[in-house]
C-alpha cells in the first residue's frame, strides 16, 4: 500500500490525449451550437420585432395610403375538433409615403399576428427609415407569449448538451495532476450501465461519497487496502474532491517506467 503512494511521482502531470474523447467533445460541442440556432434565430426575430414596435409607436407615422397586400397565412388544425386555429400571416404590402417624404410608392413584408385581415391594415413607417414598417395592428398588439418563452424553452435542448459537455470534462483531474497527493479510497457503491461504471467512494469522515465516471472499457486502479473493502488509487483536487484513476493509469501522461513500476506496486509484483 505505502509503495504505491511512494512510488507516485510528484511532479506536475498532464493528462494524456485521447484522440476519441477529443473528437466526441468537438462533436457535443458542435451539436449543442446547432441546436442553439434555431433559438437565437428566433429571438433575434422576437427582438427586432420588439424593437421595431417600440420605435414605430414613439415615432411611426401613418402612411399616406396603404393599397393592399398580397401573402399566405398559417394556421392549425386540431386532430380532434377538425377546427383550424389561425396563426399569422406574411404580406408583401404596397403603401405610399406621405407628401413629406417624397411620396413615392414603397413595398415592404410585413407580419400580421392572427387571421387574415378582411381589408388592409394601415401601413405605420418610420419617417427616418421608411422601409421600417408594420402593419397597424401588430403595431399595437403586445409580444405574444411564444416570442417571450420560444426562445428561451428551445435553449433547454442545447443547455442539456452544455451541461453534459462541462459535466463529462476532466478539469477537476486535471487540476489535481498539476500537483499530485494521491490517496487510497475504499469503494462504497458501483453502479454500472450500458457503456459506463459509476463508482461511489468516500474519504474516512466525509459527509457525502464522490462519484467517478469510467466510460466503457476503462477501470478504477485497485490497490491493496488496509481491510478487506475494495479500496482505489485516487488524486486529491483542490477544495477537498479527489478523482480515482483508471487500471491502465491511460489518463495520465506518465513515462512507461512510471506506469510500469505504479501497476506493478498497484497489482502486488
Amino acid at each position: 500500500m505505502a509503495s504505491v503512494l511512494e512510488l507516485f511521482p510528484r511532479r506536475p502531470i498532464l493528462l494524456a490525449r485521447d484522440r476519441r474523447r477529443s473528437r466526441n467533445r468537438i462533436l457535443l460541442l458542435a451539436a449543442t451550437l446547432l441546436l442553439a440556432l434555431p433559438a437565437l434565430y428566433w429571438g433575434t426575430q422576437s427582438w427586432q420585432s420588439a424593437a421595431l414596435r417600440a420605435d414605430l409607436r414613439a415615432r411611426g407615422v401613418r402612411a399616406a395610403e396603404t393599397l393592399g397586400a398580397k401573402g399566405d397565412c398559417t394556421s392549425r388544425r386540431s386532430r380532434l375538433s377538425g377546427t383550424e386555429r389561425p396563426i399569422d400571416c406574411w404580406f408583401d404590402v404596397s403603401y405610399r409615403l406621405r407628401p413629406e417624404e417624397g411620396g413615392a410608392l414603397r413595398q415592404a413584408r410585413v407580419h400580421h399576428e392572427g387571421p387574415a385581415p378582411i381589408f388592409t391594415p394601415a401601413a405605420i413607417y418610420d419617417p427616418a427609415d421608411p422601409g421600417r414598417v408594420m402593419l397597424e395592428p401588430e403595431l399595437e398588439r403586445e409580444m405574444s407569449w411564444s416570442e417571450l418563452l420560444g426562445p428561451v424553452l428551445l435553449l433547454l435542448l442545447p443547455a442539456a448538451t452544455l451541461l453534459v459537455f462541462f459535466a463529462t470534462s476532466r478539469r477537476g483531474l486535471a487540476s489535481a495532476a498539476r500537483s499530485p497527493d494521491p490517496l487510497l479510497v475504499p469503494v462504497e457503491k458501483v453502479i454500472r450501465q450500458p457503456g459506463k461504471l459509476y463508482l461511489h467512494t468516500r474519504v474516512p469522515g466525509a459527509a457525502r461519497p464522490t462519484v467517478d465516471v469510467f466510460p466503457s472499457p476503462a477501470m478504477p486502479l485497485q490497490v491493496p487496502g488496509p481491510d478487506e473493502r475494495q479500496w482505489v488509487l485516487a488524486l486529491k483536487a483542490p477544495g477537498g474532491r479527489h478523482h480515482v484513476l483508471d487500471a491502465d493509469l491511460a489518463w495520465l501522461e506518465l513515462t512507461d517506467e512510471e506506469r510500469r513500476r505504479l501497476l506493478a506496486a498497484a497489482r502486488g509484483y
